[in-house]
Formats: C-alpha cells, structure tokens, sequence
C-alpha cells in the first residue's frame, strides 16, 4: 500500500484518465438528446454528422451503422428496439459500461495509463467485440 502511495501520475496520464472517465457519460448524454431514427439508421445525423459514407456508395450497411440509434434507444429505455436496431451497439455499450467502472480503481493505483493495455481482460473484450459487430455486419449484408 505506501507503494501505490509513493507513485505519482504524470499530467498526461492524470488528463487522460479524466478524458476516458468523463468520455461515456458525455456518449450517454448526447445518446439521451438524440432521437432515434425509426429506420435504424441515420440517427446519427441528429448530432449534426453527414450521412454515412459507405450506406451512401453502396446502398449496403457499414459495419457501425444503427450503433447511435442503439445507443439512443438504450438511453430511452428501449433495450429491445435497441437491440433490433444495432446489436452489436448493445454489447459495445455493455462492455464500455463495465470497463468504465475500472478506470477510477486503476485511477487510485496510479497505473500509467498505457499500461492499461495490458490489461488481461482487455484483449479478450475487443476481439469480442470486433467479432459481434463483424457477425451482425455480415449478417446484415446477406439478408
């Protein structure tokens, strides 16, 4: 315990923590102010974001696309809607919630910030997370 006493943050690190502990509230709060497009996709375009690039060219979803209206939904208490319109949006929403609860512990024991890479659970939470968004993409793209 003095150990973790004796360690000091840099600046940086002190500033990045805030960043990424302040970051998903702010996610949340604009998530909470825009309303869901009722197509699934396109909610986005209420915070003001152009249209998405690759729906635009090939008339075909992007891997992201329906993840604000997602997130939307959840923010209004539409877990199933949520879910209809992007579920790959709800375990990334999950999984950034529970990461989120770890960065003040890791906070107070003055890890470096970059040392959270190397974290155990963090790999094994982005590759599933690559790996759901990537399913439901394909999923999406062949029906």
């Amino acid at each position: 315990m003095d150990e973790d006493k004796k360690k000091k943050l840099k600046l940086i690190d002190v500033a990045g923590y805030i960043f990424l502990f302040l970051s998903f509230p702010f996610i949340l709060f604009l998530a909470h102010l825009v309303k869901s497009d009722p197509s699934g996709l396109g909610t986005h375009k209420g915070l003001g974001l152009p249209p998405c690039g690759f729906y635009t060219m090939f008339h075909k979803p992007c891997p992201s696309c329906g993840m604000t209206t997602s997130f939307a939904l959840l923010m209004h208490g539409k877990f199933l809607d949520a879910i209809k319109a992007q579920p790959a949006g709800v375990f990334l929403f999950l999984t950034v919630f529970l990461v989120w609860f770890t960065i003040p512990y890791h906070f107070f024991k003055k890890k470096k910030l970059v040392d959270l890479l190397e974290l155990p659970y963090l790999l094994p939470i982005l590759i599933a997370n690559l790996i759901v968004i990537l399913a439901v993409w394909i999923i999406r793209l062949l029906f």
